[in-house]
C-alpha cells in the first residue's frame, strides 16, 4: 500500500492532513493504528476498515472516528485507493466539545466517540471544502490571525460533529440559567478586551482562551453565541475600524499601514477593507481627500465673497 500524507496545517489545538493512499491488491494491509484520537473524511474513493471482525465501509458520506492506539486493517474492494483529510485535535479540544452534548465523556474524556462512523451532512462536507481552501490560499505569514481563523473554523467544524453524533439532539445541559449566561457574558466581554488591548498582534485561539481562562473551544463558542461572530471576524472589523481612521487622518503609506494593523500584505488588508466597506483603501483616502478640496475650495470661494463685498 502506497501512503502519503500532506500536512495542511498545525497549531496547539488541532493538526490537518490531507492522506492518499493507493493500494497495490485489494488485500487487507498491515496492521495500523493511530497515536491520536482522529476524525477522517473520505473525500474520493472507497476503503473498509477491519477492526475487532468488524468491517466498516468509509466513502464520501461518511465520517469515520478512529480511535487511539486501536488496532484495525484497511482493504480496498474498490480500485483506485481514497484521499481523505484527517482532523486530529487536542484531547481538552475534543472533550469539551463531544461531552457538551453527550455527559458521559466526562467518565472517559480520552474515548470521547461513541462510534466509529455517521453520515456526513452536505453542509459538513461543504464546511470541510471551504476549510481546506482557507488553509491553502490564506497567506502563511500571517501566523497569528491566519491560525486564529482556522483554529475556529475547526473547533466549529468539530462542534457540529459532536452535535449530529449525539446520543440525543436536545439541548446541551438544557436551558442556560441566568448565571450561566452573565458567565458566558462575562467571559464574551473579557475576550473583547483582550481583542481590543492586543488588536495588531498575531493573537491565536490558545493566547486568547489563556488570557480570559477558559478553553478554547468553550471561548470560540460562547463568543459566537455572544456576539454572533468569530473571534477572527471581531478582530478584522476592529482591524478595519481602526484602518478608517488613520486613513481619515492622512495616513499615505498603505503598506505600512496594512502590517501595522496585523495584515499579512497590502493585499490582503485590501480585499478585507473593500469585502467590509466596498471601496479599496486608496479609493476610499482618494474621496476623503476630494472632499477634502471642495471643501476648502468652497470655504475659499465664501471668504473671497464675503472680502468683496466687505
Amino acid at each position: 500500500m502506497s501512503l502519503q500524507f500532506d500536512r495542511l496545517y498545525a497549531s496547539e489545538i488541532v493538526t490537518v492532513m490531507d492522506v492518499r493512499c493507493r493500494p497495490h491488491d485489494t488485500c487487507r494491509s498491515a496492521e495500523e493504528t493511530t497515536s491520536t484520537n482522529d476524525i477522517a473524511f473520505p473525500r474520493r474513493g472507497c476503503f473498509v476498515r477491519h477492526v475487532a471482525g468488524r468491517r466498516t465501509v468509509a466513502d464520501a458520506n461518511t465520517v469515520l472516528f478512529f480511535r487511539k492506539h486501536e488496532e484495525y486493517h484497511v482493504s480496498h474492494p474498490v480500485s483506485g485507493g481514497d484521499d481523505c483529510t484527517s482532523f486530529s485535535f487536542a484531547p481538552d479540544v475534543l472533550a469539551d466539545a463531544f461531552g457538551l452534548f453527550d455527559s458521559s465523556v466526562a467518565d472517559h474524556p480520552d474515548d470521547p466517540f461513541r462510534d466509529t462512523r455517521m453520515p456526513c451532512a452536505t453542509e459538513t462536507l461543504v464546511t470541510l471544502y471551504q476549510l481546506r481552501r482557507t488553509i491553502r490560499h490564506l497567506p502563511c505569514a500571517e501566523n497569528g490571525p491566519r491560525s486564529l481563523l482556522i483554529d475556529e473554523a475547526a473547533t466549529q467544524l468539530l462542534e457540529t460533529l459532536a452535535r449530529d453524533g449525539a446520543p440525543s439532539k436536545t439541548r446541551p445541559n438544557g436551558p442556560a440559567r441566568a448565571s450561566s449566561t452573565h458567565a458566558q457574558r462575562e467571559l464574551a466581554e473579557n475576550a473583547r478586551v483582550v481583542l481590543s488591548e492586543r488588536m495588531c498582534d498575531p493573537l491565536t485561539l490558545p493566547r486568547i482562551a489563556r488570557r480570559v481562562h477558559s478553553s478554547p473551544f468553550h471561548l470560540a463558542r460562547v463568543f459566537r453565541r455572544m456576539t454572533g461572530l468569530s473571534l477572527h471576524q471581531y478582530l478584522t472589523r476592529l482591524r478595519l475600524r481602526a484602518a478608517l481612521e488613520r486613513l481619515a487622518d492622512g495616513e499615505s503609506d498603505l503598506t505600512a499601514l496594512a502590517l501595522a494593523l496585523g495584515f499579512a500584505s497590502h493585499s490582503h488588508f485590501s480585499n478585507a477593507f473593500r469585502r467590509e466597506f466596498r471601496v479599496t483603501p486608496s479609493a476610499f483616502r482618494l474621496d476623503l481627500r476630494s472632499k477634502h478640496i471642495r471643501e476648502m475650495s468652497t470655504n475659499l470661494k465664501a471668504s473671497l465673497s464675503r472680502s468683496r463685498y466687505a
